[in-house]
């Protein structure tokens, strides 16, 4: 017969083995299918967009010549396995074109939170961070897995 403290000891190892696997699945890496910007941020982002981006990507983010869209399959799958943090990066370090690195880290995530909402991602109930690092633990997807 097992005694009261081997007992112990055995749920105090299925207890620490379950609160790991928690944290392990709050650790798993968030895609652009798991609502990671507002509604309200996307608004914002989408006034943004029309000012600031709309003269050379278009109303519909369809692109215009050389100038890629911003919606579409051929804009999901030009991102598709990279991260949130990788398309984000590109507009703050490249756009606009003419003026780069003009707009706020604030400004350019509530246009990549228009940009998402355009290509039909899921909206949530926290803000995109304007934060690169925090945004390439968010994997850019083209299809729901």
């Amino acid at each position: 017969m097992a005694s009261r403290g081997s007992i112990g000891s055995c749920l105090v190892v299925v207890f620490v083995s379950w609160i790991s696997c928690l944290s392990g699945q709050e650790q798993t890496p968030q895609s652009v299918w798991d609502g990671i910007y507002t509604d309200a941020q996307a608004a914002r982002g989408g006034t943004d967009y029309r000012q600031a981006c709309a003269s050379c990507h278009g109303e519909k983010l369809d692109g215009r010549g050389q100038i890629p869209p911003l919606a579409g399959s051929d804009f999901t799958s030009n991102w598709n396995g990279m991260t949130v943090g990788d398309l984000f990066e590109k507009i703050q370090t490249s756009m606009p074109a003419d003026r780069p690195g003009q707009l706020g880290k604030e400004q350019n995530a509530a246009i990549l939170a228009y940009i998402l909402k355009f290509n039909r991602f899921p909206t949530g109930s926290k803000e995109l961070p304007g934060d690169t690092d925090a945004l390439k633990s968010i994997r850019f997807e083209a299809d729901r897995k």
